[in-house]
């Protein structure tokens, strides 16, 4: 299957891979072409952006909580029906979990789907530089195949002729556009990394006014060709989760609004094909839930509406007699929080949450946990058995602390092997059939999560 196809590499965060991920992939779109979008690594935010960019989902692919031939399997599964794949890298091109070894990079990816890569860089306060810079990343590892260099933040006309000239005459790369600096198209950070995409209007105009900005500064034609010259894969093969043969029937329930927005494309896609009737809940404006047999409550930013979710108060009492009824549950991040019995925000205000775990949390200027977690399960949940090896992610501002005088029911369910987790050694609280924690799992690295936690409704 031949999907032409190109990944967005940076020579670091902030060298502006999201900015030309979105303008690259709208410009396609403009032009009729079928866009299928992707994040490399865990990021949510990133994803809502070439949703609305693409006007179909992206899906991420990460190269620590999932092994090679499912990145391939899943990645040729997101491209159906498309025209082109624009993959948008993570950090810096060759940045891992480890600051060794290639796994979880950029570089990682592109070698997996053997995709050729533009290399995104920052050239503020720079010119001459550049070429050495954009030259390390050439030779630092030859099989990545880098196959242009796109320069970003240029000052002025002449910064950018010196700098292009610098990069094609000294260090004999190709330069596929020089992007000018312009804060009128920054998007805005928050702190989770960037806002979430639900401000549909003004969105679109600022996604709009990003592919004019490619169109007038880069070389579309010249990316495309680069795209089609990647090579055909053979022998690809979908991760069967994605596929499954037997269908089990249940009604599932995600919360998925403004507050709760963190959902991997792919855990959707798996619990519909094997055969869960998804009811998407909105944790604002719905009073009580629908009739469902399961709840999956996503990460996001409740603490930003902590104030709305508490007055939503006949939603959050019938999510906790549906939790008290034994009903499988499952809270990550946010929606632990949410679980929880309140959220203290950084302003030091207090918000009633659900209030069937035994915690509260509160929110710090300072992130307390970012990166790859690896937990073992030390006992059986609706999410996993005893013994299991879950990899995944953490990223988040509060810290939980446990009601001391309501842990008779309660059990932690992993045994915290890399990541921070509840308390630096534990992750997953479990009630009843309600499990919560603040690692987002997705459905790649423990496929079985699907399967357990549908069958657990039964």
């Amino acid at each position: 299957m031949h999907v032409p196809r190109v990944v967005l590499g940076g020579t670091s965060s902030r060298a502006g891979k999201t900015v030309v991920s979105i303008g690259l992939i709208r410009a396609l779109r403009n032009r009729g072409l079928r866009v299928a979008p992707f994040k490399a690594g865990p990021d949510f935010i990133d994803p809502s952006y070439h949703l609305f960019a693409a006007g179909r989902p992206s899906r991420n692919i990460d190269g620590f909580m999932m092994k090679k031939s499912d990145i391939i399997g899943a990645f040729y599964h997101g491209c159906r029906d498309a025209d082109i794949a624009v993959v948008e890298g993570t950090m810096g091109l060759y940045d891992s979990m480890d600051g060794i070894s290639e796994i979880g990079s950029t570089g990682q990816i592109s070698k997996f789907l053997e995709a050729p890569v533009i290399l995104i860089a920052n050239i503020e306060r720079i010119s001459r530089t550049v070429a050495p810079y954009v030259m390390g990343y050439r030779v630092f590892d030859k099989k990545i195949d880098i196959k242009g260099v796109l320069l970003n933040r240029a000052g002025s006309e002449r910064h950018a002729g010196k700098a292009r000239a610098a990069v094609e005459r000294l260090a004999k790369m190709n330069v596929v556009g020089v992007i000018p600096r312009d804060k009128r198209i920054e998007i805005p950070e928050r702190h989770l990394g960037l806002v979430p995409a639900y401000e549909k209007r003004r969105l679109n105009r600022l996604f709009n006014t990003l592919a004019e900005l490619i169109e007038e500064y880069v070389d579309v034609d010249r990316i495309i060709k680069i795209a089609k010259g990647a090579k055909e894969q053979t022998n690809i093969k979908e991760p069967p989760v994605l596929h499954p043969r037997k269908q089990i029937p249940a009604k599932l329930g995600i919360i998925r609004d403004k507050c709760f927005s963190f959902y991997y494309q792919n855990n959707l896609d798996a619990f519909a094909a094997a055969g869960a009737e998804i009811k998407f809940i909105d944790s604002l404006k719905d009073k009580k839930l629908p009739d469902i047999d399961a709840l999956y409550i996503g990460g996001g930013f409740p603490e930003v509406f902590a104030a709305e979710l508490e007055k939503n108060k006949g939603l959050r009492a019938s999510i906790y007699d549906f939790c008290d009824e034994g009903k499988p549950t499952y809270g990550e991040c946010g929606g632990l929080m949410y679980l929880g019995k309140s959220i203290k925000t950084q302003e030091g205000d207090v918000h009633e949450m659900v209030g069937f775990l035994p915690l509260e949390t509160q929110m710090f200027k300072k992130f307390q946990s970012l990166g790859y977690v690896r937990n073992e399960a030390i006992a059986d949940s609706p999410i996993c058995k005893k013994g299991a090896v879950l990899k995944g992610h953490e990223f988040h501002y509060s810290k939980a602390k446990l009601l001391k005088r309501n842990l008779k029911n309660m059990e932690y369910i992993y045994k915290v092997k890399r990541g921070m987790g509840i308390d630096g050694e534990h992750d997953g609280l479990l009630v009843k059939k309600t499990i919560a924690s603040y690692m987002h799992l997705h459905v790649l690295s423990y496929p079985a999560m699907v399967s357990n936690f549908l069958k657990s409704a039964r």
